[in-house]
């Protein structure tokens, strides 16, 4: 868990100007048909980050309600009004994934080698520890690299 709390400590510092400039008037702007939108993004590593955070014996930060927004599966919304503020998003981004960071490599080793409770990826990821590591790492990643693309289809509505 060390190396992945390394990866999400760095992956916070690099993205962080990814994130600066962002407002409200950004959470449903879809700037490219099929894009995801920044607000969707930002609340579905929420929500998955958090979920990381259980599994690593950490207190969740985000509300129970953005699970339903944001959970793998679901569909961004168009209209800004559904989402959280722009703000909150990011004030809860930043929290759970610096939280991840210091204190994910203090999980206990019976903690992370229960068996991952997300069925759909025990598969790929056996153990809670595989999924924790795999969110904190590939899956931030990802997500971070749509919202580069993000931002490079939306250059315009960031001025």
């Amino acid at each position: 868990m060390q190396a992945a709390a390394r990866q999400c400590g760095f992956h916070l510092k690099v993205y962080d100007r990814l994130l600066a400039d962002l407002g409200d008037q950004h959470l449903a702007l879809e700037p490219a048909p099929g894009l995801k939108t920044a607000g969707w993004l930002l609340g579905h590593m929420i929500v998955t980050g958090d979920f990381a955070g259980r599994l690593c014996g950490l207190p969740p930060v985000a509300p129970k309600e953005w699970r339903a927004m944001f959970s793998p599966g679901t569909a961004p919304s168009l209209d800004a009004k559904t989402y959280p503020p722009m703000k909150e998003l990011l004030a809860a981004f930043r929290s759970i994934y610096g939280g991840l960071a210091a204190n994910g490599p203090n999980a206990s080793a019976e903690l992370l080698a229960a068996p991952n409770p997300y069925e759909t990826a025990r598969g790929a990821f056996p153990t809670a520890g595989d999924f924790a590591a795999y969110l904190l790492t590939g899956h931030m990643s990802y997500h971070l690299g749509q919202l580069s693309g993000w931002r490079a289809a939306a250059r315009d509505s960031l001025k």
